[in-house]
């Protein structure tokens, strides 16, 4: 592929800080004001030096995770640390820029590049942060992918559990980057195509008890599996995808998005996290569904489609707070869980400190951090 030597576009989405601490203002939203759900914030404060800590102590584990090439859930983590950035400062941000910049420069080109925090290296781009060619390697990655439908790119086409199908997890990943991207290369249709990507992804995985993990488009069918980290990665990358999308084109996503987090809420156990698989009495439970959850509750666009009652987001904080042990490391996360048609696989998991784990917990430590925020500002 050639690369773009022209001047790239910049639109607010592309060169706009993504990672902002501040709700999104209601006069730039494409929707009017009676869709929006107006209620206060559902979380008191941080409190302050102690929750500050903690927000640093994961960003420090975290950075011990040393990013050569990309893989599933590798993206909230480098998300989550340019988050974490703002908020308290530090080398995150330059610790990111020089991991990026290091692929982009020397690692092979592979399948693997359309796993990379592409939102993150797009926006760095944009800033200056990262030389054009870093973007140009994020269009590149997106445009060898196959597709499986038309519509929806294969992610990790090159392995056999993934050759057929799509995850769930792919709406963290792809809707985002595919719009950034076009921006990028000045497609008119890039939020189109990102709505259109995000929507058949939904449509697929629709199943009985929710969305399930994984479609597979050489059978037909999804695995009926509703499996709860899953719904986390769909509720922040679809939420994520509206606060850079125009709402009145967004077609049923809003609602989509509202749904999946009243299934989640609906489902929290006593003790603020939530099974591994939604209603399903078997199954353990699994920690990173709870900083999801808080990170999607918290979020700019939750306004939008429903925030949770203070009392679940309340009891998901607590969990999540008391998930982190003392060297940052958020524990009680499922190892990588691949596709399966086998419910057991789902149920009962071996767990261990883990990218996607961090990155969760980073996202939502970051939204309490924006939280409290508002509420000091508004007094």
């Amino acid at each position: 592929m050639a690369q773009n030597t022209s001047v790239p576009p910049a639109p607010d989405r592309l060169r706009g800080e993504r990672y902002a601490l501040a709700p999104t203002p209601a006069s730039s939203l494409g929707v009017s004001k009676k869709h929006r759900i107006a209620k206060a914030d559902p979380t008191g404060p941080m409190t302050s030096t102690q929750d500050l800590q903690v927000l640093r102590s994961v960003a420090e584990r975290t950075l011990r995770f040393r990013f050569g090439t990309w893989y599933w859930g590798d993206a909230i983590a480098i998300d989550g640390l340019l988050g974490a950035d703002q908020v308290i400062g530090g080398s995150n941000r330059d610790a990111v820029v020089g991991c990026l910049d290091h692929w982009a420069r020397w690692a092979p080109t592979a399948f693997d590049d359309a796993l990379v925090p592409g939102r993150a290296v797009l926006q760095l781009v944009a800033d200056g942060s990262l030389p054009r060619a870093a973007a140009d390697r994020v269009v590149a990655a997106l445009e060898r992918l196959p597709m499986l439908d038309g519509t929806i790119p294969a992610l990790e086409p090159h392995k056999p559990q993934f050759r057929f199908g799509v995850c769930i997890d792919a709406l963290y990943h792809l809707p985002s980057m595919i719009l950034l991207a076009g921006d990028y290369r000045g497609d008119p249709d890039a939020e189109r195509t990102a709505i259109r990507v995000a929507t058949g992804i939904l449509e697929v995985l629709r199943c009985p008890t929710g969305w399930a993990q994984w479609y597979d488009f050489s059978l037909g069918r999804n695995n009926a599996i509703s499996w709860s980290r899953g719904l986390g990665w769909a509720l922040l990358g679809l939420l994520d995808l509206l606060a850079l999308v125009d709402h009145g084109a967004a077609g049923n996503l809003v609602e989509a998005t509202g749904n999946i987090l009243a299934a989640l809420a609906s489902e929290q156990a006593p003790s603020g996290h939530w099974p591994a698989v939604l209603a399903d009495s078997q199954a353990a439970e699994e920690t990173s569904t709870a900083a999801f959850f808080v990170a999607a509750a918290l979020h700019p666009e939750a306004a939008l489609v429903g925030i949770p009652s203070r009392t679940k987001v309340e009891a998901a904080t607590a969990a999540l707070l008391q998930a982190v042990t003392a060297d940052g490391t958020y524990r009680g996360v499922s190892t990588d869980v691949l596709p399966s048609w086998d419910l057991a696989s789902y149920e009962r998991f071996p767990v261990e400190p883990s990218p996607w784990g961090q990155g969760a917990a980073l996202r939502a430590l970051v939204a309490l951090a924006a939280a409290a925020k508002r509420v000091g500002g508004n007094r």
